[in-house]
């Protein structure tokens, strides 16, 4: 059973960026279920030299390399040749593996269009390799030894890819009675905190906590939150230094688990049977776009109101004119009555407002990019409206903006205490 891997992908519109690389994520998950520690991803181009070289590496500093892509009929396919080369074999032509294509390709109806001779590349195979078989494409992978490591290679596109490493290779790894069991570990979520401010925090709570000393940590960074696993250590220590951190940086923001905000609130919303209704401004639509995401969304979210221009706000959601004159339309005042103003407009039981300044432009010295009001009204008469300053792009200030008004709509739903919200604004 491998302990290590190292992922090579191959093909010049990966490496150029044309085509977005979803193996590494596919793989690597995979791989770590099975207690396997990926070390890293390469990706490189059709070229011959480049190839070898970083195969070359990788069968140096792992016992296991996956090999993604380059098994296809075209000259440009250079896998199974750099393969052979690095096992220093040749390629044997499988004469079982051309009849099965012929059989499933070739005049499979009535007219069918006999097999290109070029296909014949994919029935070669380094000599002393096993072959895995592709039941959803013309290009067998393989696996073998090459220098005390093991080499697997596997076709580009995920639908051929994935049901070989699960039904194909899976099994070669796992022979029968040697299954190793993954590390244990806490996997968390982080929401509105910079990833620098949690890496202090951890460190310095490691500092404080001895028995945390042996807890390794990793984080991931997604669209709308950081997803923080806890390694290595006791459980208890792990869970200790997780319990620290909420206090540190406040509950409301660290949670259990890999849950976006926004399905942690359809959740609550549902088993309370309330349903809730979205104004929103300078999101654009981003909240109700993020709730109609999740399936079975209809059971809790009424709908929303992008009411962007002044206007909108004025004849949509009956905010004052004279308030927003006055006032301005980033204001506390107009996220206050533009939130009771989708709250009657809708019947729900929960309104939530957003109004900000998401740039880059629009900024002025008493507002600057980066401030956003959000308010949370009930239909009980219970009120939180909060003023935020976020850093980042228009996209990322957006995003931030719809996590926080999701956390101001849990507090309203669950009673949760928005002090750890209250102390982000400002």
């Amino acid at each position: 059973m491998p302990r290590t891997a190292v992922l090579l992908s191959v093909g010049t519109e990966l490496s150029e960026g044309v085509i977005l690389n979803t193996h590494f994520r596919y793989l690597g998950s995979a791989l770590k279920s099975l207690g396997v520690s990926v070390l890293k991803g390469v990706e490189v181009p059709d070229e011959a030299v480049v190839f070898e070289t970083e195969l070359r590496r990788g069968l140096e500093e792992a016992e296991l390399v996956i090999v993604t892509g380059g098994l296809g009929p075209t000259s440009d396919d250079l896998t199974r040749e750099v393969a052979a080369t690095a096992a220093g074999v040749a390629l044997e032509f499988r004469q079982e593996l051309w009849d099965d294509l012929l059989r499933r390709y070739a005049g499979a109806t009535p007219g069918g269009r006999p097999l290109a001779a070029a296909n014949r590349r994919q029935a070669h195979i380094p000599a002393g390799f096993t072959v895995l078989p592709n039941r959803h494409g013309t290009a067998p992978g393989f696996v073998g030894q090459v220098q005390g490591s093991q080499l697997a290679a596997l076709p580009g596109p995920p639908r051929e890819l994935e049901p070989m490493f699960a039904e194909q290779l899976m099994p070669l790894l796992l022979p029968a009675g040697q299954a190793r069991h993954p590390e244990e570990e806490l996997v968390g979520t982080v929401l509105l905190t910079p990833e620098s401010v949690l890496e202090d925090a951890l460190q310095r709570l490691r500092r404080e906590l001895p028995e945390a000393a042996r807890v390794l940590w990793g984080t991931r960074v997604a669209d709308d939150r950081i997803v923080l696993t806890l390694r290595s250590g006791t459980s208890r220590q792990r869970e200790g230094l997780f319990e620290e951190l909420g206090r540190a940086l406040g509950a409301l923001l660290v949670r259990r688990g890999e849950t976006p905000p926004v399905e942690r609130l359809f959740r609550s919303l549902v088993d309370r049977g309330l349903t809730i209704a979205f104004a929103e401004s300078c999101t654009g639509g981003l909240l109700s776009k993020l709730m109609t995401d999740l399936p079975g969304s209809s059971q809790a979210f009424w709908g929303g109101v992008v009411s962007y221009d002044n206007e909108a706000k004025r004849r949509l959601l009956g905010v004052d004119a004279a308030l927003l004159e006055r006032f301005g339309a980033v204001s506390r005042e107009a996220a206050a009555a533009m939130s009771e103003g989708v709250l009657s407009l809708s019947g729900s039981r929960l309104g939530v407002a957003v109004t900000g300044i998401a740039g880059p432009e629009g900024g002025t010295a008493d507002k600057p990019v980066g401030t956003v009001w959000i308010s949370g009204r009930a239909a009980s008469g219970r009120h939180i409206c909060l003023g935020f300053h976020f850093r980042g792009t228009r996209d990322m200030i957006r995003r931030r903006s719809a996590v926080a008004a999701f956390l101001v709509a849990e507090c309203l739903v669950d009673g949760a205490d928005p002090s750890t919200l209250e102390r982000l604004s400002g």
